[in-house]
């Protein structure tokens, strides 16, 4: 019950709180109207958000201590104090989503699901709720797979699922941030302007910044890319333009073949 309060609290602070600024501070006016998309990316986040939370719950119950034993979760074997340890937690699983992330554009299966969240044709707030529910199952059983392994504690999890979801509504948003700001940002945590990079229709694009809370990640493994001073003015995947896609046109996307994006 306690992840999930704090997935939903986050989750409405987060896109009433980035909405307000993408009123006040847009970057870029609308690219496609927006009440087709809203419909679409908060239909497919609320189903996800139940597939989430019934995993979480799994999770919790995993996590907690006495559950599994070590070996299988060499951190309880470390005595870490909590402020210590659940950044760690959180730098670790973070480590696993840029990695899952990068197979979604990898492996061809996978990217068709995936495809269902770069088909957005605008980037918004809204945006960071489009996945397809196969690919957050794939995600989920991942997290289950390292909670058992690793010995994710249950406050590093929860700390976790709230930080990402932040920072995922905060790399969609469509914000323009004090350049002082975003430039600390982009050494530190993902900004809005890198992962609009990630969101074009071309292929040296989207594959790179594919970090959702750290920039570092890319930054070690050499897929971070900048595009200083260039405007975005184009998101989405060419094949599947130019109209917004409904709520059962992306759920059967995966079954159809989706091409990935060009290369320039």
């Amino acid at each position: 019950m306690t992840q999930t309060l704090v997935r939903m609290g986050t989750f409405l602070l987060g896109l009433l709180g980035f909405r307000g600024l993408e009123l006040l501070s847009p970057d870029h006016p609308p690219t496609v109207p927006l009440r087709p998309r809203w419909i679409a990316n908060l239909s497919l986040g609320a189903l996800n958000g139940v597939i989430v939370s019934a995993v979480c719950a799994s999770c919790f119950v995993l996590a907690a201590p006495g559950v599994i034993p070590w070996p299988l979760a060499p951190l309880r074997a470390f005595s870490l104090g909590p402020w210590l340890r659940i950044p760690l937690e959180v730098a670790f699983l973070d480590l696993l989503v840029y990695l899952l992330h990068r197979s979604y554009h990898a492996v061809p299966f996978l990217w068709r699901f995936h495809a269902v969240h770069h088909s957005d044709l605008d980037l918004d707030v809204s945006s960071a709720s489009r996945f397809h529910a196969g690919e957050v199952i794939v995600s989920s059983a991942a997290k289950v797979l390292v909670v058992v392994v690793i010995g994710i504690s249950p406050a590093g999890l929860v700390a976790f699922e709230a930080v990402m979801l932040a920072c995922a509504q905060l790399q969609h948003a469509n914000i323009r941030l004090p350049q002082r700001l975003d430039t600390l940002l982009w050494r530190t945590l993902v900004p809005p302007a890198m992962h609009r990079i990630h969101h074009t229709p071309t292929r040296q694009d989207t594959d790179s910044n594919y970090g959702t809370i750290l920039t570092a990640w890319d930054a070690l493994f050499g897929t971070l890319r900048r595009r200083p001073g260039e405007p975005i003015a184009r998101f989405g995947v060419e094949g599947l333009r130019p109209q917004p896609l409904g709520v059962l046109v992306l759920a059967a996307l995966p079954f159809r073949r989706v091409e990935p994006p060009r290369m320039p």
